[in-house]
């Protein structure tokens, strides 16, 4: 069993057997814990925009070539 004593500041208490020092604000705990959520949240919003926009370019490439092609199927024909 860990045993802990409060330090001058009543932010912390210090472990006696780790000598750890460890913070007992559970509102800041679980602030810290949303606001790493919304970042991550954020993250992976963005890469699936990434992704959408990567696959919006691969297939106007593709509208691309496929309407070089129909232009060159026309000069083809006009000769």
């Amino acid at each position: 069993m860990t045993t802990t004593v409060q330090t001058d500041d009543t932010r912390f208490v210090r472990d006696l057997s780790s000598k750890a020092l460890l913070a007992t604000d559970k509102v800041a705990l679980e602030n810290h814990r949303l606001h790493r959520k919304r970042i991550i949240a954020q993250s992976n919003e963005f890469n699936q925009l990434k992704i959408k926009v990567d696959e919006l370019n691969t297939v106007r490439e593709e509208m691309l070539e496929i309407k070089g092609l129909l232009q060159e199927l026309l000069n083809k024909k006009e000769l």
